[in-house]
């Protein structure tokens, strides 16, 4: 096995390379086999342990991440004026038609309303808590602009 070599500076790396890669290629192969049963034997210790350890970590003054804070819904006039009518139609809702059908469903996307039982050939909507949230908190913005 004892092989001497006689190579330049050029191409010593090479050599070095290909049989790096060559070494470093059967061994997975034998170690793969060998963990599987005993990791699933294990898993379930493992498992256990990092439950005991979490309610100390949290002693010792682990910081919590800060709640973040809910996106801005932003609505063209249009919407904003379709949301108003559904959410002040409260339990009766309003019937889609083709016209309002793609605004209706930018507004659904954005759970500001929901769809409810179909009412001849189209859907009603009704407007959902984050909705009346939105639309309360628009209508005082609104004011404050126009008086400024």
């Amino acid at each position: 096995m004892a092989r001497t070599k006689t190579t330049t500076k050029s191409s010593a790396p090479k050599a070095a390379t290909k049989t790096a890669v060559k070494k470093a290629a059967p061994a997975p192969k034998k170690a793969a086999p060998a963990p599987k049963p005993e990791a699933k034997v294990a898993a379930p210790k493992k498992a256990a342990a990092p439950k005991k350890a979490a309610p100390v970590a949290k002693a010792a003054g682990v910081k919590k991440a800060a709640p973040k804070k809910a996106a801005v819904i932003k609505l063209t006039d249009a919407q904003a004026a379709l949301l108003k009518e559904v959410v002040g139609s409260k339990e009766a809702g309003v019937t889609a038609t083709k016209k309002n059908q793609k605004q209706l469903d930018s507004l659904q996307t954005k759970k500001l309303i929901k769809r409810g039982k179909k009412d001849g050939a189209f859907f009603k909507y009704h407007g959902t808590k984050l909705g009346e949230k939105h639309q309360a908190g628009s209508g005082s913005d609104s004011t404050s602009n126009t008086s400024a």
